[in-house]
C-alpha cells in the first residue's frame, strides 16, 4: 500500500458508519469546535505575562507616536497602558517578554538598536483598562521624533536608497501577527521587514525576508520551504534603506549574547492604493506553516551570522485511544513519551553550519515503537552559487496535500504516524547549484534505511506481521547499496516548476505472502515479508499561483515494480481570507488522485477524490485545524483525518489528530477471510475499519 499523508474512509457504508461518524462528532469534533470558540473568544484580550517597559509619556498622543516610531523600527508589537502614579496619569509603552532567555537577549537586543536606553520589567494580566496596541510600521517622516526621550541617535546614520528582492512569508490582516511572524523569523535571515500594502481596499502586514539575488531564488524558497513556509513568492525592487556604516550589537551591549545583523528601515508604505510593484494576479497569496517544521537547515541559504551552538529540547507526552480492539483484538489506548534535543551552530561567517537532532521514544505497548535514531546530523557548506549539505538529512519534495507522489528521498517512519508525514533521516551528499538557470540538486544517497512496521501489540497493523529480518532485495548490495537522484527547479512567474529523476531502491516495499503451516501441514497463519527492487522514476511537480489560488499537480512515471506505470495527483487550494468577518483564513483543497494500474494498483488513490479545509485562527496561540477527507470512486472507501494544533502559552503545545477508517463490506475474521480481503482489490482499507483511533500529545519545550 503505497504511503498517503492522509489516512482515507468512506461516508457509504451504512448505519454503522453513520453511527460512527456521529461519535466523532460528539467526542471529538464539538469539543474541538468549543476549545476553538473558546480561543476566538480570548483574542480580544492581551495574554496575561511579563512586559518590558520601553518608554514612559505624560501625554497620550506623544506615546502613541514614539510606539508607532518604536514599533517600526524594532520590528515588534508595542502596547500602550495608562497607569496612575501618584495622582497622575502616565502612559507606558509595553513590549511581551519571552520566556526562553536566549530570544529575551534578542529581544532587548533589537530594543537597543531601535534606541531604547533603560526599560524594566512588569507583569499585568491582559485585562486592564485602556490597555491597546499601537503597532504600526512607519517611515522616519511619519513621526517628528524630535525630544522623544526614547529614541537615540542611532536612528540618524546616513542611509542610502535601494531595491531589493525578498521573500513574502506571510500576510496579514492583524498587524500584530505579522510582528510575531518578524520575531520567529528574524534569527534565521539576514533581514526581516514588515510592509504595508493595499490589495482591494484592504490592508494587509506583508513579512519579507531576505534579500535575495534573482540567480538564487530557488534555492532561497528551498531553504523558506524546510523552515516551514509553504506557498512563498517573490515581491521584487521592494525599496528598502541601508545604513552605510550600520551598527553592530557588539557596538551596543557590553556583552552581547549573539550577533545579530543590522536592521534594515523600511521606505513609508503606500496608502489606500496597490503597491506599484504588485500585479492583480499576484497581489495575495497566503503563505501557510506546515505542521512541525525542522528548526535547522532553514537558512542555509541566507544565514543570519555565527553562534557558538545552542540546544534546545522538546519533550512530549503522547496518547493514542482506539475506538474497538480491532481484528488483533488489541487494547485500546496506547501511550508513550519521546524526547528531541537539536543542537545548531554556525561558523566561517554563517557559511558553515551544523546540526544534530537526536530522537528517542518509549511506548508502552509496542516494543518496535520504542527506538533511539538519529533524525538530523549535517554540515551544510555555503558559497555564492553552490552549496554542499552532508551527513544524515530530510528532504521534502512536493506540493499537493492528499499524497507527495514526487517524495523518494527519504524513508516513511509509519511507527511515528501512520500518515506517511513522518521521514527517517537519509545518509546522503547533496550538492546544489544556482543560477539564472534555476536550482540544480544532485544527491548521492548512501545506504538505505528499510520501512519499519508495528509489532505483535502495535497499532493500527494488518492482521499478518511482517517479517522485516526476511526482507528481500533486488540489488546484491541489499540495504548498501548507493542511490541517486537529481533535481531542477525553476520559477517562470507565477509557475513553480521541478523535474526529478531518482535511481535506486524503492521506498515503498511490495509484500510476499508467506504461509505458516501446522504439523499436518495445514495453514494457520501467514507472514508478509518486504521485497524491495530497484526503480527508475521520473517526477514533475508544478505550482501556479492565481491570486489567492494555487493549483497544483505532482505526476511520476515508474518502472521496476513489474511493468512501468504512471500517477499524478492533482487539484488547488483557494485561500479566504479574514473568512466570516474575522482574523482567521479558511482555505478550500480538493484533489483527484490516479494510477494508471486502476483497481490492480496496490496503493490507495488510483481513482480517488480528495476534499479538505484548512482554518487558521490567526490567533497568538497559532491554532491551526486540518479536516482533510479521501473517497474511493470504484471501492467506496473512506478515510477521514483531522489535524489541529494550538500553543498553549509561550512553551507548551498541544496536537489532535484524528483517523477515521471506513468499508461497507464485511470482514470475515479468519484466516480465509483475510486471504479473500488481500485478493479483492476494492477492499484495501477493510483491515482498518475498526482501527479509528484518537491521537493527544503535549509538548513541553525547554
Amino acid at each position: 500500500m503505497q504511503d498517503s499523508p492522509h489516512p482515507k474512509i468512506d461516508i457509504f457504508s451504512g448505519t454503522s458508519i453513520a453511527l460512527r461518524l456521529r461519535q466523532v462528532v460528539r467526542n471529538i469534533i464539538f469539543p474541538l469546535l468549543f476549545g476553538c470558540l473558546v480561543t476566538v473568544s480570548s483574542e480580544s484580550a492581551e495574554e496575561p505575562g511579563n512586559y518590558l517597559v520601553v518608554g514612559s509619556y505624560e501625554g497620550e498622543q506623544r506615546a502613541t507616536e514614539a510606539g508607532e516610531h518604536l514599533s517600526g523600527e524594532a520590528g515588534v508589537e508595542v502596547l500602550l497602558l495608562p497607569v496612575d502614579v501618584s495622582g497622575q496619569i502616565y502612559y507606558r509603552l509595553l513590549v511581551r517578554l519571552f520566556t526562553d532567555e536566549y530570544d529575551q537577549a534578542r529581544l532587548k537586543s533589537q530594543l537597543r538598536y531601535a534606541g531604547v536606553g533603560d526599560m524594566w520589567n512588569i507583569s499585568i494580566t491582559g485585562s486592564e483598562p485602556g490597555l491597546r496596541s499601537v503597532f504600526a510600521v512607519v517611515d522616519y517622516n511619519d513621526v517628528d521624533v524630535e525630544g522623544i526621550p526614547v529614541l537615540s541617535e542611532a536612528f540618524f546614520q546616513p542611509t542610502r536608497l535601494v531595491k531589493k528582492n525578498f521573500i513574502v512569508a506571510g500576510s496579514f490582516r492583524d498587524a500584530a501577527q505579522a510582528g510575531e511572524m518578524y520575531l520567529k523569523l528574524s534569527p534565521d535571515y539576514e533581514q526581516v521587514l514588515v510592509k504595508l500594502a493595499n490589495v482591494k481596499g484592504v490592508d494587509y502586514h506583508r513579512v519579507l525576508v531576505g534579500p535575495v539575488d534573482e540567480s538564487s531564488e530557488e534555492a532561497f524558497k528551498a531553504g523558506t520551504l524546510e523552515r516551514g513556509i509553504v506557498n512563498a513568492w517573490i515581491l521584487r525592487n521592494v525599496s528598502v534603506e541601508e545604513e552605510e556604516s550600520p551598527l553592530t550589537t557588539d557596538d551596543l551591549l557590553e556583552e552581547p549574547v549573539k550577533a545579530t545583523p543590522p536592521l534594515t528601515k523600511t521606505t513609508s508604505p503606500v496608502v489606500n492604493r496597490p503597491h506599484p510593484e504588485d500585479k492583480a494576479t499576484d497581489s495575495y497569496n497566503a503563505a501557510k506553516l506546515r505542521k512541525e517544521p525542522s528548526p535547522f537547515f532553514l537558512s542555509e541559504i541566507q544565514p543570519s551570522s555565527e553562534n557558538k551552538g545552542r540546544w534546545r529540547t522538546d519533550f512530549a507526552g503522547e496518547l493514542r485511544t482506539f475506538d474497538k480492539p480491532g481484528i488483533n483484538e488489541l487494547g485500546k489506548n496506547y501511550a508513550s513519551i519521546s524526547i528531541q534535543s537539536e543542537y545548531y551552530k554556525t561558523w566561517n561567517d554563517g557559511d558553515d553550519i551544523f546540526a544534530f537532532v537526536p530522537f528517542a521514544r518509549w511506548d508502552e505497548q509496542d516494543s518496535e515503537r520504542s527506538h533511539l535514531d538519529i533524525r538530523e546530523l549535517t554540515w551544510v557548506h555555503v558559497a555564492d552559487s553552490w552549496e554542499i549539505r552532508t551527513g544524515i538529512r530530510k528532504v521534502f519534495w512536493g506540493v499537493t496535500e492528499s499524497q507527495h507522489l514526487v517524495d523518494i528521498i527519504n524513508q516513511t517512519d509509519i511507527l511515528e504516524n501512520p500518515d506517511g508525514e513522518e521521514k527517517l533521516g537519509q545518509p546522503m551528499i547533496n550538492l546544489s547549484f544556482f543560477g539564472d538557470y534555476g536550482v540544480v540538486d544532485f544527491y548521492l544517497l548512501a545506504g538505505f534505511r528499510e520501512r519499519n512496521f508495528p509489532g505483535i501489540d502495535g497499532r493500527p497493523r494488518l492482521p499478518f506481521l511482517v517479517d522485516e529480518g526476511a526482507a528481500i532485495f533486488e540489488s546484491a548490495a541489499e540495504e548498501w547499496r548507493t542511490d541517486f537522484a537529481i533535481r531542477w527547479v525553476q520559477t517562470f512567474g507565477e509557475l513553480e516548476l521541478g523535474l526529478s529523476h531518482f535511481s535506486g531502491t524503492t521506498r515503498e516495499p511490495r509484500f510476499d505472502l508467506q504461509l505458516v503451516t501446522n504439523s499436518l501441514g495445514m495453514p494457520v497463519d501467514a507472514v508478509l515479508v518486504p521485497v524491495y527492487e530497484v526503480i527508475e522514476q521520473t517526477g514533475i511537480d508544478a505550482q501556479y499561483f492565481v491570486g489567492d489560488w494555487a493549483w497544483k499537480l505532482e505526476a511520476i512515471s515508474r518502472g521496476g515494480q513489474q511493468e512501468r506505470y504512471s500517477a499524478a495527483t492533482f487539484g488547488f487550494e483557494k485561500t479566504i481570507v479574514g473568512v466570516f468577518g474575522s482574523r482567521a483564513d479558511l482555505g478550500v483543497i480538493a484533489e483527484y488522485l490516479y494510477d494508471d494500474r486502476g483497481e490492480s494498483a496496490p496503493v490507495i488513490g488510483e481513482n480517488d477524490v480528495a476534499l479538505g479545509f484548512r482554518y487558521a485562527f490567526n490567533n497568538v496561540a497559532d491554532t491551526t485545524a486540518l479536516l482533510v477527507g479521501l473517497y474511493d470512486i470504484d471501492s467506496h472507501e473512506f478515510l477521514t483525518t483531522l489535524e489541529a494544533s494550538s500553543r498553549l502559552g509561550a512553551n507548551w503545545k498541544i496536537i489532535v489528530e484524528a483517523s477515521i477508517f471506513s468499508n461497507g463490506r464485511a470482514l470475515e475474521e479468519n484466516l480465509p477471510g483475510f486471504l479473500a480481503v488481500l485478493a479483492n482489490p476494492e477492499t484495501r482499507l477493510a483491515f482498518f475499519q475498526d482501527e479509528d483511533f484518537l491521537k493527544i500529545e503535549l509538548i513541553r519545550y525547554f
